[in-house]
């Protein structure tokens, strides 16, 4: 039986499929010459692809913040949308794009075929290339913050960025290694293993240049932070809720974390936003005032609203599925939550209560002027301990006797002590390792704020911040150990043997090439000679 014909049909309807995809070339072409041209549109194929790792990179990266972004852009369009699903369509999408016709220009390259990329094609990558780089360069602009997140996670993934490029490099030698030694130029071969031999060089002694927070003997490894609960526990009912606050103590968090505005009539109560419009029913209850002040609403008004229907209908964790009927219908009946209210369960529960004052925008407000005096007389006429006030102080007020001070920024320790403060409030990003530290020597703690992704969680957890803000209380009660963490004689034992096991087979990879060309090239001379004297 005769299996040349059918392998050879196959072989020509998979050359066919590749140079078609590619290059919308579905005829056999004659010419096997490559254009200058088109090796540099696969240059910037490859620079496109490269941003497109990265830009999905950053979308896993900014996981940890996408509820930000939701609030902050439904303050602007006025419509709940879950951005990080988006941005993963389109981040899935470029990525697979570009990944096949990368696939495609190296079965080019492997078959000796000439590259040639459609116009169509060069179009979609320069609009993706295009479109990444505006994104990347909105978040650098109006969501600064984000870079530094983008920083830390690069650390704290480092030594797995060196594992997968180490591979990749090494992946990719026989296709180096059969240009080089099919090249009859010697410049090229020169310089191409030159620039081959310093990035697997680089490569190899990366390490020298990590510090990761999780590289740590376990003995070093601190106390597991504790957890203030953002809005109470978000995930699992609506934000600033009494029932948000309940799921808080059975997550086991030490604190309510939450914020505080005062309403027309001078009463303190529960609320992130300016306007009732993401977290009520105001458009139901008051259509025309959907977008009026929080402040400008008396309490009887307040009362009024449903702040937990909404919850349901947005899902905005994506946790409804994991509640149960009963959590469910709980859920629907929340009311806007009064600071009184939360005093009162902070003190039954012995927890503490931390909150920013959001004071009125309209300088006609009745208490414009005298809002932290309102807050500090609910909270001195209240029964709750002062010493589990954690108090956040503004530019304008002095901490009321008895309150825990909190500093809301980065001091020298000198200056922190002098004023009597022991912890500082930052966001998880703005402060990095070896600051936590100093404070800690210092006996000054450190709580960190928004934290929501298991691997930022363990990161501070190995840099021994003592506590974090969370809306994802009940997700990091369940963690006994951070989601990774080497000790430094480890690393350096696997870094050994990644790099020689790369090396061995970059060695093997060139060596079999090399002999595989010169016994082309000696029967190449063979049959020269035999033509010679025929």
């Amino acid at each position: 039986m005769n299996m040349g014909k059918p392998m050879s049909c196959a072989w020509k309807i998979c050359l066919t499929c590749s140079t078609g995809i590619y290059g919308c070339q579905w005829k056999n072409n004659t010419s096997k010459s490559i254009k200058k041209k088109e090796c540099i549109w696969y240059l910037v194929l490859s620079c496109g692809f490269g941003i497109s790792i990265f830009w999905f990179y950053c979308w896993w990266a900014l996981l940890n913040d996408y509820s930000n972004l939701n609030e902050h852009l439904f303050g602007m369009i006025h419509q709940w949308l879950d951005w990080s699903v988006i941005l993963l369509v389109l981040a899935a999408t470029i990525f697979s794009y570009l990944s096949l016709l990368m696939i495609l220009g190296l079965c080019h390259f492997a078959l000796g075929e000439p590259l040639y990329l459609h116009w169509i094609n060069k179009v979609i990558v320069s609009i993706s290339v295009l479109l990444i780089l505006v994104l990347m360069v909105v978040i650098r602009i109006k969501w600064k913050e984000e870079w530094d997140t983008i920083l830390m996670s690069i650390q704290v993934t480092a030594p797995f960025f060196h594992f997968g490029a180490t591979a990749a490099v090494t992946f990719v030698t026989w296709f180096v290694a059969e240009n080089i030694f099919q090249s009859e130029r010697r410049v090229f071969q020169i310089v191409s293993s030159v620039f081959y031999l310093g990035l697997v060089t680089f490569l190899y002694l990366i390490p020298l240049a990590i510090s990761s927070p999780c590289i740590i003997e376990k003995e070093n490894l601190g106390k597991k932070p504790t957890m203030m609960g953002h809005r109470g526990a978000p995930m699992l009912a609506p934000e600033n809720t009494l029932m948000s606050f309940e799921e808080t103590v059975k997550c086991e968090a030490s604190t309510f974390e939450t914020d505080v505005q005062i309403s027309f009539d001078g009463v303190p109560f529960l609320m992130h936003d300016k306007t009732f419009e993401r977290t009520t029913d105001i458009k139901d209850i008051f259509p025309e005032r959907t977008y009026n002040n929080t402040s400008s609403f008396t309490w009887a008004e307040i009362q009024q609203l449903n702040a937990g229907k909404w919850f349901l209908k947005n899902d905005p964790f994506h946790t409804i599925w994991s509640l149960s009927k009963e959590s469910q219908q709980n859920a629907t009946k929340q009311h806007v939550c009064s600071l009184q209210e939360l005093l009162n369960l902070a003190q039954d529960t012995k927890k503490c209560v931390i909150f920013d004052l959001r004071t009125p925008d309209d300088k006609s407000h009745p208490y414009y002027n005298t809002s932290h005096k309102v807050v500090v007389e609910t909270i001195l006429n209240s029964s709750i301990d002062h010493s589990l006030i954690l108090w956040l102080p503004n530019h304008k007020n002095s901490t009321p006797s008895g309150f825990q001070q909190v500093l809301g920024e980065k001091f020298d320790p000198e200056i922190l002590q002098k004023r009597k403060i022991h912890m500082i409030n930052v966001r998880y990003s703005n402060i990095s390792e070896a600051e936590i530290r100093n404070y800690a020597t210092e006996n000054i703690s450190t709580n960190v704020y928004v934290v929501n992704e298991r691997w930022v969680f363990s990161t501070l957890w190995c840099a021994k911040v003592n506590s974090v803000t969370t809306n994802a209380c009940h997700i990091f009660q369940k963690m006994e150990v951070p989601i990774w963490h080497v000790s430094p004689g480890l690393y350096l034992i696997i870094w050994i043997i990644v790099d020689l096991v790369s090396f061995l087979t970059i060695l093997l990879i060139c060596f079999t090439q090399w002999s595989r060309h010169r016994n082309i090239r000696e029967v190449n001379i063979q049959g020269d000679v035999e033509d010679t004297f025929l």
